[in-house]
Parts: C-alpha cells; sequence; structure tokens
C-alpha cells in the first residue's frame, strides 16, 4: 500500500448508521445514514466540494466478503479525519434522504398506475 500525504481514505462502513462501532462505523450512529455504498460517498464528496479519488475494487478488512471499495479524500487544510467524516456525514444523509424520497415517488406512481387499472 502506498503512502498518502495530505489524503485520508474513508470506507462506507465508517458512515453506516446499520454497523456497529465493532463492526467499523467511525461517526455517531444519529449522524450515519444506512446502507451507504461508495457512490453515496462519491455524491457527498462532490457536494462538500472534496477532492477525491476512487478505490472500487477494495474489501474493508472487517468485512472481506464483499468488494466495498474506499473513497480517498483530499485534506490540503489539514483537518483530523474525525472532522473530516464529519463535514461528509451531511453530505451522506443528504443523498440518502433525497435516494429514499425518490423511491418513494416512484413507488407512488407505481400505487397510482395500479388503482387506474383497476378502476376500468
Amino acid at each position: 500500500m502506498r503512502k498518502r500525504d495530505g489524503m485520508v481514505i474513508v470506507w462506507p462502513a465508517y458512515l453506516d448508521s446499520n454497523l456497529s462501532r465493532a463492526q467499523g462505523r467511525k461517526v455517531p450512529k444519529n449522524l450515519g445514514a444506512p446502507e451507504v455504498t461508495i457512490e453515496i460517498l462519491k455524491k457527498a464528496a462532490e457536494s462538500a466540494g472534496f477532492e477525491y479519488e476512487l478505490e472500487p475494487d477494495k474489501r474493508y478488512p472487517r468485512n472481506w466478503s464483499g468488494a466495498s471499495g474506499y473513497l480517498v479524500l483530499g485534506n490540503s487544510e489539514g483537518h483530523k479525519k474525525k472532522r473530516l467524516l464529519l463535514m461528509l456525514a451531511k453530505g451522506v444523509r443528504r443523498v440518502v434522504s433525497q435516494r429514499d424520497s425518490a423511491k418513494q415517488e416512484a413507488e407512488k406512481k407505481k400505487s397510482k398506475k395500479k388503482r387506474k387499472g383497476k378502476k376500468k
């Protein structure tokens, strides 16, 4: 593994509220989001204005059975990792809430179509 000065590695498990601290979560449960993926991390990093690189084929050491990948954040200001995670968590929650609301809208449309079809 190469050394990355000024960079911080962020695994999706760090921000997943479904996981315990022993399983790898690094932020408080109320600041995390359920089922965080590398795509969600990417969108959150873009919205927060971070420079980043993706490593999609890597496996999280505490859960090596699935390839989750990780995000490498640029840390030019020299923030601590915890602070970067908290800033990223805000964006992750926003992206997850947008994803959930889009799912609900799609379900509403499906249910309306089914009801219209039954009236005929």
